[in-house]
């Protein structure tokens, strides 16, 4: 796409003009400038677009105050979707208000989060007229009994505690305008405020999570900004598959009566004994089945992820019973008193559950469903799933039906080009915008390549490269983020590596959000992390100088998703290294790469330990997709200035 002066007249928005008034001390960018004047026009044509935004373009304003004035102009509606709960803070806590506050006062927005992270007062309710709680931790009933006493919002994030799945909303257990907690229900209440917005922010689960249920969870908006874009297809992926697992089997069965005499069954006062009886055999029988197909699972299927290649790789041993079990169930909401609809209702949600869930298992093992892979994840006793993942999301043309899209992000160009970005997310008439990042690279940073080491899987590299990681940091005095693909390199780099006056903080210590906030208080420590640390780390400043790429991000080949990605493209006669392997690697090491420079003041080095990138051909790939930077092979040449 041509660059465009922002400031001319005929053009549908000047962001300069805008923020200037706004901004004490504000600086033009002309990148910035360039990628809103493009969303707006985009938005009014309605047309999708793809940008790619350099670090520090100001991307999120750049794309934010255009779509604000669209809507509230437009009076419609139009979704936010991010990847990282980071970015969806900073846009709701920073730059909408910041819009709403200087630029648009009439600008209503809203913060959507999945059901199950509200309290249900029906459910509630019910649970603190039980009395007899089983035992249940005296400290984990106070606190929530505190909290739920006082919450205006019913939004409790993350797990909720221990009791939480007593009480928060099912969405296929929910009463809707038949609930006599309508009117104060909490998630309603919020259903309301997302109606009343001009922008709703969500995450990429959520977004596709309401795409999956024919959009059930969100009001109906004619726009969407996806940023974080890059992320899209393996959350697409993920929810527009199939699951059976161990802990959905566990949340159904409990729900009706689980082993310490919870459940609806003590709930149903009016059944017979021998209804009860017959009830509870069927569930034991099912728990026994379950038992019986998950213990044949385990022995199968040791690894973390196995391919399934062929349909009966299990017997299935469970949908009888669950089939036995629903007849039960509706037969129990047939005989229901009317003056119990609301535990018929109970009942019929059960019945559905048992339902979904055999029709879910026969899908899986006889592999019905056109176009998918099929795998099997164990993660020991806490999950064992078998799964059926869509391949070409693409090919799905799941944005097709929006009327005007945005796809933006730090990293999405590969080869400087948007040609596998479009195949992955099936955007093919999308137009396309490519802004570099304002900052000077070349002053700014530098790139230790360590051309020197041994390449992966040979059998010193291990060695070698912790050796390496050690001198590093010795150096550096940490200030560092050591990437790494491999958790057991990582455990051992973190067994192995001791410096004076440095502190290792590993990832699983503690959650990567106070990880983080340790190096960035710290003066000498080293972050070491997977993938969960290549992005969204945002750390300004001395504390994070130096970041280590230990390999070169390939994905795993045999991981199953990767690796029927890959066969795909091999049937149609395309090479599955160079279409997919390696684009995906480069964003991944763009994604890395980026955490260094976050300011036009930040100064520092990306240390790349995998030879590779220096002796095979494919490295002039991944050096093209790396800003202009200064290149050492010594670790002296690494200081900046």
């Amino acid at each position: 796409m041509n660059s465009t002066d922002p400031t001319d007249p005929a053009n549908p928005i000047d962001l300069n003009a805008i923020l200037a008034p706004c901004l004490p001390g504000y600086e033009p960018r002309g990148g910035q400038a360039q990628m809103a004047m493009e969303v707006a026009r985009a938005l009014e044509a309605k047309r999708h677009l793809i940008v790619e935004a350099g670090t520090g373009t100001g991307k999120s304003l750049a794309y934010l105050i255009p779509l604000v004035r669209h809507t509230v102009e437009g009076e419609y509606r139009a979704v936010v979707s991010t990847y990282t709960k980071a970015l969806q803070r900073q846009l709701t806590e920073k730059d909408l208000p910041f819009i709403k506050s200087e630029i648009e006062p009439r600008l209503r927005f809203s913060l959507a989060f999945g059901s199950e992270n509200y309290l249900c007062l029906r459910r509630f309710e019910r649970f603190r007229a039980q009395g007899d709680l089983f035992g249940e931790s005296k400290t984990a009933l106070e606190e929530l009994m505190e909290w739920a006493g006082h919450t205006r919002d019913g939004l409790r994030e993350g797990s909720g505690g221990p009791l939480w799945g007593e009480v928060m909303r099912e969405s296929d257990n929910c009463h809707g305008r038949d609930c006599r907690e309508f009117t104060r229900c909490f998630y309603q209440k919020s259903r309301e405020r997302l109606r009343q917005s001009h922008v709703i922010v969500v995450n990429h689960h959520l977004y596709f999570a309401n795409l999956a249920t024919g959009g059930h969870l969100l009001p109906g908006f004619q726009a969407a900004v996806f940023d974080e874009a890059h992320e899209l297809e393996d959350v697409a992926a993920d929810y527009l598959g199939v699951e059976f697992s161990n802990l959905r089997l566990k949340h159904l069965f409990n729900s009706i009566e689980s082993k310490r005499g919870k459940g609806i069954l003590r709930r149903l006062k009016w059944l017979e004994p021998s209804d009860v009886e017959s009830v509870r055999a069927l569930v034991g029988s099912a728990r026994g089945k379950a038992g019986e197909f998950f213990r044949a699972f385990s022995d199968k299927f040791t690894e973390p992820t196995s391919r399934i290649k062929e349909p009966g790789a299990l017997k299935d041993v469970v949908s009888e019973s669950l089939v036995a079990l629903a007849l039960e169930l509706k037969g129990l909401a047939g005989a229901c008193p009317g003056t119990k609809e609301e535990q018929k209702r109970d009942i019929l949600a059960l019945v559905r559950r048992c339902e979904a869930l055999g029709g879910s298992l026969r899908a899986l093992l006889s592999q019905e469903l056109e176009g998918h892979v099929y795998w099997a994840e164990n993660s020991g006793r806490r999950y064992l799933g078998l799964v059926g993942t869509p391949i070409d999301v693409g090919g799905m043309r799941v944005f097709k039906p929006l009327e005007s899209a945005v796809y933006t992000s730090a990293t999405l160009a590969t080869g400087g080009t948007f040609d596998f970005v479009r195949e992955r997310l099936g955007l093919y008439d999308a137009e396309a915008l490519l802004l570099p990042s304002p900052f000077n690279y070349r002053e700014q940073a530098r790139l230790y390549i360590g051309a020197d080491l041994p390449p992966p899987n040979t059998p010193n590299f291990e060695a070698k490269v912790i050796r390496r990681i050690q001198e590093i940091l010795e150096k550096t005095r940490g200030q560092a983020l050591v990437l790494f693909t491999s958790h057991s390199l990582l455990r051992r780099a973190a067994e192995d590596i001791h410096v004076e006056g440095v502190t290792i903080l590993r990832q699983g210590e503690a959650d990567s959000y106070t990880l983080v906030e340790e190096l960035r208080m710290s003066e000498g420590a080293a972050l070491f992390g997977t993938y969960t640390f290549w992005q969204g780390i945002d750390v300004p400043g001395d504390a994070l100088k130096y970041v280590v790429i230990v390999r070169l991000p390939f994905a795993v080949p045999d991981e199953p998703v990767a690796e029927a990605r890959m066969e795909l493209l091999e049937r149609l006669g395309r090479d599955p290294f160079r279409d997919y392997s390696l684009p995906r690697a480069a964003i991944t090491l763009k994604q890395g790469f980026g955490r260094l420079i976050r300011s036009t003041t930040d100064t520092g080095t990306v240390c790349i330990l995998d030879s590779r990138i220096a002796t095979k051909h494919y490295g002039k790939y991944f050096m093209a997709s790396l800003p202009n930077v200064r290149i050492v092979s010594e670790l002296e040449d690494m200081e900046v200035g």
